[in-house]
């Protein structure tokens, strides 16, 4: 079995395929990885505190506006587990367990799967991101909102690295299956009304489009982090209600 793309879905159905039985190759994206706890709490949780109550303390991060490019949009979630209560899913640790890690999966030549040899510097960058992002940011509104919370607990290094393959051979390795775990796109070319953006994301002010009497809920980063999730959807829906009402 052949996992592309280690988001949520790829890195979960990989550690469940692991713990079957089954012999996993995966093919490693640039997804960060995250602590499912840290400093007390889900880790989820103190995102969605952040995103609900951050602007409350000067803290706007997790706001759309803040966002580095329209495309940030559609950016990969955290890696974690929701298994057996919750845990941590780090790539190294798969792949010391028996998962076959690789770099981007570039293409397929004649039986042979061709991937990119920058896994090393891949792994690293999904270990760095939390540290770089989202800890600072929680952190930042622990101190704000004068939140009692333990210390961090810092993370030991790890500079495991498996053997490096460019070329893997779909007979010889016994991969009859691939499992594409690469994201998707939106797609609302349902829509035959000129609101959409070059990204197919309609344009509008917190999901009150261009086209008088067409709205948007549940989309991901329509206001924030969280409005495509189900703990933070509900912020946007009551102000679109509000607006429907309104007319």
């Amino acid at each position: 079995m052949l996992i592309v793309g280690t988001g949520q879905s790829g890195g979960q159905i990989a550690e469940e395929l692991l713990a079957a039985g089954r012999l996993v190759h995966l093919a490693v994206s640039t997804c960060p990885e995250a602590p499912r706890r840290y400093r007390g709490q889900d880790v989820i949780r103190w995102l969605m505190e952040l995103a609900r109550h951050g602007p409350d303390v000067g803290l706007n991060g997790l706001q759309v506006e803040q966002l580095p490019s329209p495309k940030a949009r559609f950016a990969c979630n955290p890696l974690v587990s929701g298994v057996d209560g919750g845990h941590d899913l780090h790539l190294r640790e798969l792949g010391r367990r028996g998962v076959r890690l690789h770099g981007h999966l570039d293409g397929v030549d004649d039986g042979d799967l061709v991937v990119s040899d920058d896994l090393a510097e891949r792994l690293a960058q999904v270990e760095a991101a939390f540290g770089q992002r989202f800890q600072p940011m929680i952190d930042a509104y622990i101190t704000a909102a004068r939140i009692q919370a333990p210390a961090a607990e810092p993370r030991a290094a790890d500079d495991w690295l498996p053997a490096a393959h460019s070329r893997l051979n779909l007979a010889a390795e016994g991969i009859t299956s691939v499992l594409w775990a690469t994201g998707y796109r939106l797609d609302l070319s349902i829509l035959d009304l000129p609101v959409l953006d070059e990204w197919g994301y309609p344009r509008h002010h917190r999901g009150v489009t261009e086209y008088p009497g067409l709205y948007a809920v549940g989309l991901p980063w329509l206001t924030g982090h969280g409005s495509a999730l189900l703990s933070g959807v509900g912020r946007d829906a009551a102000f679109i209600a509000e607006r429907i009402a309104a007319r």
